[in-house]
């Protein structure tokens, strides 16, 4: 790291210039020093893909058990509301094997190929049916358009959330994730941290009617597994998972659409490339995932005191591990500062994680925003960003990536 520039500079994640643009900080530590430490949050930055797989892999060196933790400190009216919450549960996605391989067996079998072939009918149905009404209007926000209810939707019916419930679902979800990944005035933590506590219990009482009247949902079967002579996991496990299941669900797919047709709007002859050949809707996809990844990165804290490359990390130290540093990383990427559609060979990125703790609905994202480049190509193939948009990020920390909107026009 330069002297004149410190990680901390670097490395804050609610600045302007890092929220609007991370990739130069990555370039610029991953030169420099792929694992850095940022002293004002006291974690360690990893950008170099070789250490940030390295730490994928170790899950025993490298925990995942404080992920939904938060970030940021919480102030004590907000802390204590939290402490009677499932807040700080740990989630079986995050937690050791073997209690981390039966959950994630349980749960991956509503994500297989086999259920994501009986759903893909219904997810192109729920794409075309949303593109329709959009083609009524000469512009509009594809990201709330469009990029958020198609994903919400398919997540919601696999769980079994009720439609009339799922727009306050949605507020009570991005208060949960507020305290994740960025820092709050303490009226707006106390605030979250009552409709965190409001949100489990509502799914509390989804699960309790599911034992009462199953259906074919997601629900029911994590009622299923608590209740079975050898449980899975507990009720209460199961409110936490499907906290994360529905923000990873849906959130990460939303900005994982809306950045890939940013990307193909931005140069036109990208756009018209996979107008002509939607064949390429499934690279555009990749190349997303590498070049603009919605998910960041993600928390790990060492268990011991160890090297990661060749930088030695204390035991308890709490690293950011930066997915998205690793897919324009030169050593693994040609041309890595460059969208292309034309890459060869299996994905040069990590965007859904590496490890046994790689993303369980990699195949589903994938799915939906294939679904949903095909279906605006084919309805609206004269789609242009909104005159005078300039994009800007909302701030995700170290986790997410997003644009706060997506205005298009189209003739």
């Amino acid at each position: 790291m330069s002297s004149d520039t410190s990680a901390a500079e670097l490395f804050d994640p609610m600045s302007p210039e890092y929220t609007a643009c991370p990739y130069a900080a990555f370039a610029r530590a991953r030169k420099a020093e792929p694992v850095v430490h940022q002293a004002a949050l006291d974690e360690w930055i990893v950008t170099g893909r070789a250490e940030i797989e390295a730490v994928q892999r170790d899950h025993g060196d490298f925990t995942s058990r404080y992920n939904l933790d938060g970030s940021y400190p919480f102030c004590p009216e907000a802390k204590e509301i939290l402490d009677d919450s499932l807040f700080f549960r740990v989630a079986l996605y995050n937690v050791d094997p073997p209690a981390h391989t039966r959950f994630r067996n349980l749960v991956s079998e509503f994500f297989s190929p086999r259920v994501l072939r009986r759903r893909e009918a219904s997810i192109r149905e729920i794409a075309a049916r949303l593109a329709a009404g959009l083609a009524r209007k000469d512009g509009f926000d594809l990201l709330q358009e469009f990029a958020y209810p198609l994903p919400m939707t398919v997540i919601c019916d696999i769980i079994g959330i009720p439609e009339e419930d799922r727009a306050t679902v949605k507020a009570w979800n991005n208060d949960w994730l507020a305290l994740q990944v960025v820092p709050l005035p303490p009226e707006q933590q106390v605030h979250c941290a009552g409709n965190v506590v409001t949100y489990e219990q509502y799914v509390l009482g989804l699960l309790e009617s599911r034992r009462a009247e199953p259906a074919d949902d997601l629900l029911t079967e994590l009622v299923r597994a608590a209740d079975a002579d050898d449980p899975v996991c507990t009720v209460e496990d199961a409110v936490v998972a499907l906290r994360v299941m529905i923000a990873a669900g849906h959130e990460t797919t939303t900005n994982l659409i809306s950045n890939a047709v940013h990307q193909l709007l931005r140069e036109r002859e990208r756009w018209e490339a996979v107008v002509k050949d939607p064949g390429l809707a499934g690279a555009a996809v990749e190349e997303t995932l590498r070049f603009d990844s919605s998910v960041q990165g993600a928390p790990r804290v060492a268990t011991r005191a160890l090297r990661v490359g060749d930088t030695e990390v204390p035991e308890g130290a709490r690293l950011r591990v930066m997915f998205a540093a690793a897919g324009r990383d030169p050593e693994w990427v040609e041309d890595p500062e460059t969208f292309r559609l034309d890459r060869q060979g299996p994905p040069r990125h990590l965007g859904f994680g590496h490890g046994i703790h790689f993303c369980v609905g990699a195949a589903l994202a994938r799915l939906e925003a294939g679904i949903a480049l095909e279906t605006l190509v084919a309805t609206f193939p004269g789609l242009r960003l909104a005159d005078g948009f300039e994009p800007r990020y909302l701030p995700g920390g170290f986790v997410f990536r997003g644009l706060a909107e997506l205005p298009v026009t189209w003739s």
